[in-house]
């Protein structure tokens, strides 16, 4: 199993949101996945890494340090944990990502997607606009593109296959 996933912007959000996250899920996910060194794989174009800076950044500066969720995405959000994978806009992958996520402004979600794909690991996203409900749309188009553990999960779906997976390799 990979030690790396790609972790959309949203599912950082929706961890300080107790309307998406009542039961602690996310911190837990999060927790598990920082414990076992996986690496936070990002786009080579920075679209992700932008989008990390646009929405995330001010969190980190305007938060309560009281909160627990804080130093979960203070440690999510540096840099040296992060594992880059190459983009070429023009290939194959991304044509094919392109036909399914199709709307001109939705950059960030193509390049979460074309990382899991091209970096053979687990995307997390609670993404239920642009991704989650085009998942088997993905998985079809993507075929013989992406590698065997490029997987698409919103934050609960994770914690079996990635907490329990982790937690067997002790």
């Amino acid at each position: 199993m990979s030690e790396r996933v790609s972790i959309d912007t949203c599912v950082f959000l929706h961890l300080f949101n107790e309307a998406n996250n009542p039961d602690s899920h996310i911190e837990q996910l999060l927790s598990h996945l920082y414990k076992k060194h996986y690496r936070l794989c990002v786009d080579s174009t920075n679209k992700i890494a932008n989008e990390y800076l646009e929405y995330l950044v001010p969190i980190i500066k305007n938060s309560d340090d009281t909160k627990i969720q804080l130093p979960i995405l203070r440690a999510w959000m540096n840099i040296d944990l992060r594992e880059q994978i190459e983009v070429d806009q023009d290939d194959m992958l991304m044509h094919r990502i392109r036909q399914v996520i199709h709307e001109i402004a939705e950059h960030a979600d193509r390049a979460f997607v074309y990382v899991s794909c091209k970096g053979d690991c687990c995307l997390v996203t609670n993404d239920g606009e642009h991704i989650l409900p085009r998942r088997r749309e993905i998985r079809d188009k993507t075929r013989k593109l992406r590698g065997p553990h490029a997987f698409i999960y919103d934050s609960r779906e994770a914690i079996p296959h990635l907490v329990t997976r982790v937690g067997a390799d002790v």
